[in-house]
Parts: structure tokens; sequence; C-alpha cells
């Protein structure tokens, strides 16, 4: 579907709007006095304004209007086409890797912003914004698949080798692999419903965890580096749960209770 398409769906999509709005407004007035003489008098003086509009205006703009390209830079070789010795390569690539990761890494804030506004705009019910977060979510997880955990200074051989090592291990672990797809199949099956279950992205969240962390602002409470490890929890039967129960915390981070809508 081209641009110019797009264009006339949507302004074809205002006017049935802005139809409907006048239908209602109709509606709502009639037999009455002073919201009918309100509603002739708004009508009185949209009516000039929406004919200049959609004869003069809106030809005008769809005649001149300019296209749009996104900037497509030419592609180099990848660092698995790169020869061993060849550094000129190797810097070609490398400086393509930290390109696509600043791309990423705006479409990412995109997302995140799309999905704020929503939840923003729809306060007190976030079901429609279950199309938002699931994107922002899977973005969010194909993002740390290819830059996560490689710290600032990462380039693009410790990336490659990244990923070299998770397709190692996916082909090690065939089951886990399985049971990753079904699960990502039935999410899909249950949002195409209606049903978006957020625990499927979010196992737990920080105040439900059973062995409440020591959290890293609570400076009071904090221990000096030479006393020894901080605390696991500032439960003291924690440890005392643990040796009478060794199933107490397998579970812990797993599962939760927790939905957003």
């Amino acid at each position: 579907m081209g641009s110019s398409s797009l264009l006339e769906q949507r302004q074809a999509e205002e006017k049935a709007a802005w139809d409907a709005y006048w239908k209602v407004r109709d509606l709502e007035s009639r037999g009455t006095f002073i919201p009918r003489a309100r509603y002739y008098a708004h009508k009185w003086f949209d009516a000039p304004a929406t004919w200049f509009r959609e004869t003069i205006v809106e030809p005008l703009n769809n005649k001149n209007r300019l296209p749009y390209y996104h900037r497509k830079l030419s592609r180099v070789p990848e660092i698995d086409e790169c020869g061993v010795n060849d550094k000129a390569c190797f810097f070609e690539a490398n400086e393509q890797f930290r390109l696509d990761k600043m791309v990423d890494g705006f479409i990412l804030q995109t997302l995140r912003h799309r999905a704020d506004r929503c939840l923003n705009y729809h306060e007190t019910d976030f079901s429609p914004c279950a199309k938002v977060i699931e994107d922002l979510e899977e973005n969010e997880l194909n993002f740390f698949i290819k830059y996560g955990e490689l710290g600032g200074e990462a380039d693009v051989r410790d990336a490659y080798m990244k990923q070299k090592h998770r397709l190692i291990w996916e082909r090690r672990h065939p089951e886990i692999m399985e049971e990753r797809k079904r699960a990502l199949k039935e999410h899909k099956e249950k949002l195409a419903r209606g049903e978006f279950d957020y625990s499927f992205w979010k196992k737990g969240m920080f105040w439900q965890d059973k062995k409440n962390y020591e959290p890293p602002y609570e400076f009071h409470m904090s221990k000096a580096s030479l006393e020894g490890d901080k605390p696991l929890s500032k439960d003291w039967e924690y440890y005392k749960k643990v040796a009478q129960d060794p199933e107490f915390d397998k579970e812990q981070g797993k599962k939760s209770e927790f939905h957003l809508f």
C-alpha cells in the first residue's frame, strides 16, 4: 500500500468521523430549542471551513506533496564475511554495528514513548494498550538478545561471539527451545483472542519477591564491603526457612500473579 493510498484512507476516516459527529449532534438536538440553535450555529461556522479544506487545501497538499524516504545507507560486509587480518573490513563492520545499535535503540525508545503515552491516556483501563505493550516487550527482548550484557565498550566481535554461543546453546537444548516456541504460540493465540497475560513477559515484580531483597537505595541498611557479603534478605527467618524446606526458594521469580489489567 503506497503513501498516497494511506493518505486517502486517513482523510476518508477523518471525514467519516466528522460526519458521524454531526449526525450525533443532529440527533441529540432534535426537539430542543437552545441545543438546536447551537447546533445550527456551529454548523454554520463549520461548513465554510470544511468546504475550503476539502475542496482547496487537501487537493493542493496531495498534489504538491513531496515523497518521504527513509535513509538507507549502503551495507558493508558483516563481521563473519571479513578476513582474519582484514583490519579495514573489521573497522567498517564495527562502525555498521554501532550504527545499527543506535538505530535499534531509537526504535526501542520510540516504542517506550508510545507505551508511556498509551498508559498515561488510559490510566484507569490499560486493556487498549495491550498491543503497544506487547510490541515493546518483544522488541526489548530482541534488543537484549543482540546487545544485552555486552557492556558499553563491546564491539562487533563480541556481539558475533555472543550470537555464536547462543546458537550453540539452542542447538544443545532443543527441548527448551520447543517449549519456548510452544509458550510463545500460546501467548500469541491468547493475545489474538483479546487475552493479554503480562506475566508472560514479567515473571515477577520486585515487591512480590519472597526474599525481599535489600534495596540498594537504603543506605542506612547497607554494610561496608569490608564486613563481608550483604544478606540476601531482610527477613531474618529466610535462612531458617531454606534450611527447613529445600523447595522454599526454587520458584523464586519464576511465577507471578501480577496482572497489569
